[in-house]
């Protein structure tokens, strides 16, 4: 076994030196999933003391640098940091800021990005407290983290949320918010999360139309696998509704690979959305070395 190990680390290694410098001079992956998770409902079939350890399986084998949570409770975002070593996290309770409520946790590996920022913004007028406005039915958040990636100085500012599900102009004007705040200087956008809103529909429009510095990974990526619906209401064999869950990346970011993850276990289903992932090249800051 050993043996048969060291010839393909072997092989690998030829076959790397093997490559075009352009090739190996690529850069970087970096990879960002976005995942409504349920909130822990005691009547969910299955629960959520069911779902948390294949849903860790699940996010530790796709090994996202970056994961925007929805419908995340704090006890859940416990369980998952737990069986999530080498992840960092931050999110707020948006009932008060604090323990109350779902949160839009953002998970980030520690050992790559060192963070600038952490803010929690409520979709209002008054983004620095806690409350409800417009037609929303619930308070609503994101999270935004500032990153730098320790290997190539590049800074990220990304955003992750989760808009109303019943209130349209609290849709809308949430998109616009998270639109209208000011990045980071000299930083890449990154907004993900669930958004409650199909491509076409207002919210969507505010987040990707021609004056805006987004796009939608999937309509950007060359390889997409996976439905184009993510809400799967614990029917996993259905065919899901059409996409609700996003990634949106700046515009001058190329985006490699986009899928949804339709993974169940023993046939159940791990939430009642299916994650999205994507894999985009990570620019470096300045002057690169020549490799």
């Amino acid at each position: 076994m050993l043996r048969k190990t060291l010839k393909l680390a072997l092989v690998l290694t030829v076959a790397a030196a093997a490559l075009p410098v352009a090739a190996r001079a690529a850069p970087p992956s970096l990879w960002v999933m976005s995942y409504n998770i349920r909130y822990d409902n005691p009547d969910d079939r299955p629960d959520w003391r069911a779902r948390r350890g294949p849903m860790a399986r699940q996010i530790a084998f796709f090994a996202p640098d970056i994961l925007g949570l929805q419908e995340a409770l704090l006890p859940m975002v416990a369980d998952l940091a737990e069986a999530l070593p080498g992840y960092a996290h931050y999110g707020v309770g948006r009932d008060d800021g604090g323990p109350r409520g779902e949160s839009t946790t953002i998970f980030y590996r520690a050992a790559r990005f060192e963070r600038l920022l952490a803010q929690t913004q409520w979709c209002s007028p008054t983004p620095d407290r806690p409350g409800k406005a417009y037609d929303a039915a619930l308070p609503r958040t994101y999270t935004r983290l500032v990153l730098r990636d320790r290997a190539s100085g590049a800074l990220l500012d990304v955003r992750n949320a989760h808009l109303d599900h019943v209130g349209a102009v609290s849709r809308k004007l949430c998109a616009e918010q998270i639109r209208d705040q000011a990045p980071w200087p000299g930083a890449r956008l990154v907004v993900l999360g669930d958004f409650n809103s199909k491509p076409g529909e207002e919210p969507y429009l505010a987040l990707t139309d021609k004056t805006t510095p987004l796009k939608d990974a999937r309509l950007a990526s060359p390889v997409v696998f996976g439905p184009e619906g993510t809400f799967n209401d614990f029917a996993p064999g259905a065919a899901p509704s059409g996409p609700i869950d996003h990634i949106f990346v700046d515009r001058a970011l190329t985006v490699r690979r986009f899928a949804t993850l339709t993974d169940t276990d023993s046939g159940l289903a791990i939430s009642d959305h299916f994650p999205v992932i994507a894999e985009i090249a990570l620019p470096f800051a300045g002057k690169r070395r020549r490799p």
